[in-house]
């Protein structure tokens, strides 16, 4: 229902002059024509180029590690690694806001080369940066205990099958493992592609906090809050979040079909 009602919105044009009437094209025209939404959308996809593979590869290496090496303290090291997750939305904004912070932070002294002239960090151009460090600590957690009970699934005999066929560590990881947890990553893939297009309260809270270095609609959601809240013109932040919901859909689809997720086979 609310993306029915958000679409029907997205038609409805309220001009600063004038009757609201309706059109289907006018609110995404202008939308597409507003210079925000490219530098928001620029910004978006800065983040998500470092973030999304940095954190697949970052969660994949730690559950292989741990799956190489099952100790009595696999639970301890499972348990650590999920506790940065347990701090998420405007709390780890404020906690790395405190930590991005050169004059506050217990790390300020090796945070003064990256600083400028204001003697800050946090400011457009570094925000995807220390969106992406944020997300990665905040999300690893979570599916490294996913890919290590997937790992933990696979069948021995094939393991046993390859060794005794001469295969390296490095080929069982390449030819059976990263295989056999294709669907997983596809999975964590599109979770959080889908939460990295709706990145919001971090800016936010960031922004608040830095005030004066970082843009009101640094990302595509803060523009879709500006449109509503500050514009009141509903239209056209029922677009753009129409125009984002399409994005998000196409991109899970190729990844859908590129991993073969519902393949049998691969499962």
């Amino acid at each position: 229902m609310p993306t029915v009602y958000g679409i029907a919105t997205s038609f409805e044009v309220t001009p600063v002059i004038g009757d609201a009437h309706f059109s289907l094209t006018e609110n995404y025209a202008a939308v597409l024509s507003d210079d925000r939404t490219v530098r928001a959308a620029k910004n978006v996809g800065q983040y998500l180029l470092i973030w999304l593979p940095s954190m697949l590869v970052i969660v994949f290496a730690i559950a292989l590690a741990m799956d190489a090496r099952r100790t009595r303290f696999a639970a301890l090291t499972r348990f650590v690694s999920y506790v940065p997750g347990a701090v998420t939305g405007a709390a780890a904004a404020l906690l790395w806001l405190f930590m991005f912070s050169p004059a506050v932070s217990p790390v300020g002294t090796l945070l003064q080369p990256l600083t400028d002239d204001s003697g800050t960090i946090v400011r457009d151009s570094t925000m995807p940066l220390i969106l992406s460090v944020m997300g990665i600590a905040a999300g690893a957690g979570g599916w490294i205990v996913l890919l290590y009970g997937a790992l933990t699934d696979i069948s021995k005999d094939v393991l046993e099958a390859a060794e005794l066929d001469g295969a390296r560590a490095w080929h069982v990881v390449w030819h059976i493992k990263l295989p056999m947890l294709r669907n997983y990553i596809g999975f964590i893939f599109i979770v959080s592609l889908a939460n990295g297009f709706q990145v919001f309260v971090e800016p936010q809270v960031l922004g608040a906090g830095a005030r004066g270095q970082i843009d009101s609609a640094w990302s595509l959601n803060q523009l879709v809050f500006s449109y509503a809240t500050g514009e009141s013109n509903y239209g056209r932040a029922s677009a753009l979040s129409v125009l984002l919901l399409l994005v998000t859909v196409t991109a899970a689809i190729v990844v859908i079909k590129k991993t073969r997720f519902h393949s049998k086979e691969a499962a």
